[in-house]
This record gives C-alpha cells, sequence and structure tokens, in this order.
C-alpha cells in the first residue's frame, strides 16, 4: 500500500508539544521521515508550522537547502530538538 493511502495513527501529545515548542522557540531539528515513496529522509530542518488536514496532522518545516517539507506527523521515525530547551 502507498504511503500516502495509509490510515493516519495518531502521534503522543507529549511529542505534539515538543514540536510545538520547537516552533514557537525557533530550534532546529533533526528529523527522520519515511517520504510518500517510501525512503527515508534524514534532515536537519527549520520547524515552520502545524497543520491539520483531513484529520491529518502535518509539520512544515524548512530543510538546509530552503526546500520546504510538509511531514506527516505519523511518518516521523526520529526527531531531535537541537538545543533542546522543550524538555
Amino acid at each position: 500500500m502507498s504511503k500516502d493511502k495509509m490510515p493516519y495513527h495518531p502521534i503522543p501529545c507529549a511529542d505534539y508539544s515538543r514540536y510545538e515548542c520547537a516552533i514557537v522557540r525557533n530550534q532546529p531539528l533533526r528529523l527522520a521521515w519515511q517520504d510518500n515513496r517510501n525512503l527515508l529522509q534524514l534532515r536537519k530542518v527549520r520547524p515552520l508550522d502545524l497543520l491539520t488536514r483531513a484529520s491529518e496532522e502535518f509539520i512544515i518545516v524548512l530543510d538546509e537547502e530552503n526546500h520546504r517539507h510538509q511531514v506527516r506527523l505519523d511518518y516521523i521515525c526520529h526527531c531531535t530538538i537541537l538545543g533542546d530547551l522543550c524538555q
């Protein structure tokens, strides 16, 4: 089954709160996620915003090459907040 057809699985509220905190504090993230082609992406990104669309939650990030990504939260495999003040 293609990634874009998979049902959304809500993430823990604590994880969502960490993303919110990183956005407010403009803290970069080391983010790993599987894209729609099932390829693993590992990037240092700047989180810009969170959004909900059709009952799915996404984080909008800007990578080091200024490419904008909209990552579905349940596709994130790993996230490290760099310089983590949100503990």
